[in-house]
């Protein structure tokens, strides 16, 4: 597990703890951290400089990486423990930009979970669960025997 030093102004709110990356890729864009809030898994960030695009708010890009890895996160709550989840459908809209500084967290809802697909819908807002809302997304995650997963 990677261990990143976090400064006082970019902690995330109360409750939140660090999530463990799910690979190489989440250790580039993390950290991130993840709370259980009303029975809803939700995942946030604090937005960083290398977040951005080339102007000073945040790529889309980062939007869609919170609202997958929230809702696969959420995912794995619902799942058989010899299954794993795979994304299979997301759709999303971006309604508003964040800017470094911002803390950011998507708010996930299981909307079905049957043995071999999980459906569900996420928002990601501004500051917590009344803040304003900058996007919001559904996916649909296939449910397949662990083993058959390529990679490791």
């Amino acid at each position: 597990m990677t261990i990143l030093s976090v400064s006082d102004e970019a902690k995330p709110p109360a409750g939140f703890v660090p999530m463990e990356p799910y690979g190489p890729f989440h250790e580039l864009v993390g950290p991130l951290y993840v709370a259980e809030q009303d029975g809803r898994t939700v995942v946030g960030l604090r937005v960083a400089e290398k977040h951005r695009n080339k102007g000073a708010m945040i790529h889309g890009g980062m939007f869609l990486m919170l609202l997958d890895t929230a809702m696969t996160h959420a995912c794995a709550r619902v799942r058989r423990a010899d299954r794993v989840g795979v994304t299979t459908s997301l759709s999303s809209e971006l309604f508003a930009p964040a800017a470094p500084g911002d803390w950011v967290q998507a708010e996930v809802e299981v909307m079905r979970a049957g043995g071999r697909v999980v459906f569900l819908n996420c928002v990601v807002r501004r500051d917590g669960p009344d803040g304003e809302l900058l996007a919001r997304g559904s996916s649909t995650f296939q449910l397949v025997a662990r083993e058959s997963r390529a990679g490791p």
